[in-house]
């Protein structure tokens, strides 16, 4: 299939959803901060009955907990972002990067009919996507966009 149809043929399953990492808003942000860290995860999702009601980001760690310097105590349903928008499991991929790229989001939760959490969409999976599309074109960039090669890398 061509770039095209995979975007607008494709559901968001196909950009390999991460399984979300769930915990309890009265969970502190230095708990939320060490379960990032353990898993490799850019964040982490507050559910209620199974629904996604806040998101906690690297980015709230800087813009709201470092730079208000609280403490590592201070409660997740504090700083986290309340009603993230989530993708439904019907959207194409091209709708998923629409609404990374209008909302300036890195992770978006995926969601089933009822609105229920089932995994977590990042822009790097969305990135691992596009590149199995021009496999030669990007892995043979150069080091730096402004360095050329003058004799060929590799065997």
């Amino acid at each position: 299939m061509s770039l095209r149809e995979n975007l607008l043929g494709k559901a968001a399953s196909a950009l390999r959803p991460h399984e979300p990492i769930v915990l309890a808003g009265d969970a502190s942000v230095g708990d939320a901060i060490r379960v990032m860290q353990e898993h490799h995860a850019g964040c982490v999702f507050v559910v209620e009955q199974g629904r996604p009601i806040g998101v906690f980001t690297e980015r709230d760690v800087l813009k709201r907990v470092m730079a208000s310097r609280l403490s590592g105590d201070t409660p997740l349903a504090d700083v986290m972002t309340r009603n993230p928008r989530a993708i439904g499991q019907d959207w194409t991929v091209a709708n998923v990067i629409h609404a990374m790229h209008a909302g300036g989001f890195r992770h978006m939760p995926l969601v089933d009919e009822a609105g229920n959490l089932t995994g977590v969409v990042s822009i790097k999976r969305v990135v691992e996507f596009l590149v199995d599309h021009f496999p030669s074109a990007v892995f043979n960039l150069p080091p730096t966009p402004d360095q050329s090669l003058s004799t060929r890398e590799g065997a």
